[in-house]
C-alpha cells in the first residue's frame, strides 16, 4: 500500500493471536511509513481475536469502536452459540470444527461493528470511519448502511470518509442508499470494479467494496490493486479536501 502512497486505509478480517495467524496483524501492518493503528475486535475466534483495523501515516487523535445491529439477529441463543464455537475453533480438534459446522448449519450472523477515528491534514481534520458490514442477510445489511448514515450525518467533522467490506453482493443498487448526500468511489460515473476476486455463486455482484465520502472532499482516481493474498482487491481512492 505505501508503494501506492496510501496515506490511510481500512482493513478487514484482521486476526489478533489466532491459530490460524498467531501474531498481533494490525500491529504488522503499522510498520513503516505507518506510524498509528486502532484495532477493533468483533469475536472472538480461535483463542484469540478477529476484528477490523484502521492503519495511518497520519496521528490517530481520537478513536472508538460502535457495534452494529448483527448478531442477535436471529436471536441471542444462536449469537451466543456462534461465540462458543468460534473461540473454540482449532483446525487440528476435529470436535471442535464439527462444533463449529453445527452451529454454522443453523444460519448464524457474525457480530459487526464499524470505527472511527479522526486525523488530521494539511490543518483539516478528517473522520475516518471503517467497516465490514453482514453477508449473510441483505435486510440486515441494509439497517446496517442506515446506521452508518446516521452516524455519518451526526458527526460534526467536516469531512468525512467511510471505507470496506461492505458485503454488498446483491446488486449496486444497494449503495444507492448513500449517494442523496454523499459520494461513492466504487460506482463512481457508473464505473464499477469487483474487489471480490473469488468464486461464490450466492453472489449477483462482486463491486462489494467502497470509498465513500462526504460531498466537500472530490473523488479524483480510483483503482483497484489485483493480488492474489486475499480474496478482496484493495481499492485505492485519491481524494482531495475541498
Amino acid at each position: 500500500m505505501a508503494d501506492n502512497n496510501v496515506e490511510i486505509l481500512g482493513i478487514q478480517e484482521v486476526d489478533n493471536n489466532t491459530i490460524r495467524n498467531n501474531y498481533n496483524m494490525a500491529e504488522t501492518f503499522a510498520s513503516d511509513p505507518y506510524t498509528d493503528y486502532f484495532y477493533t475486535n468483533a469475536i472472538g475466534f480461535q483463542g484469540g481475536e478477529y476484528g477490523i483495523a484502521t492503519i495511518s501515516k497520519f496521528e490517530i487523535k481520537e478513536s472508538e469502536s460502535t457495534e452494529l445491529f448483527s448478531a442477535e439477529f436471529k436471536g441471542k441463543e444462536l449469537a451466543d452459540e456462534l461465540k462458543e464455537a468460534y473461540m473454540n475453533n482449532n483446525p487440528d480438534d476435529q470436535a471442535t470444527v464439527d462444533a463449529l459446522d453445527a452451529v454454522s448449519e443453523k444460519g448464524p450472523i457474525e457480530p459487526r461493528c464499524f470505527q472511527r477515528v479522526l486525523i488530521e491534514k494539511e490543518g483539516k481534520e478528517i473522520a475516518f470511519y471503517n467497516t465490514h458490514l453482514s453477508w449473510e442477510d441483505q435486510s440486515l445489511r441494509k439497517q446496517q448502511m442506515e446506521a452508518l448514515i446516521k452516524a455519518l450525518d451526526e458527526d460534526s467533522c467536516a469531512y468525512k470518509i467511510i471505507v470496506g467490506d461492505f458485503n454488498a453482493d446483491q446488486a449496486t443498487e444497494e449503495f444507492d442508499i448513500f449517494t442523496e448526500n454523499y459520494s461513492i468511489s466504487n460506482g463512481k460515473d457508473g464505473e464499477w470494479l469487483d474487489t471480490f476476486n473469488g468464486e461464490d455463486d450466492s453472489m449477483q455482484v462482486f463491486s462489494v467494496d467502497n470509498v465513500i465520502v462526504s460531498q466537500n472532499i472530490t473523488i479524483n482516481h480510483v483503482s483497484m490493486i489485483e493480488n492474489t493474498l486475499s480474496d478482496h482487491n484493495p481499492m485505492v481512492v485519491e481524494l482531495s479536501l475541498n
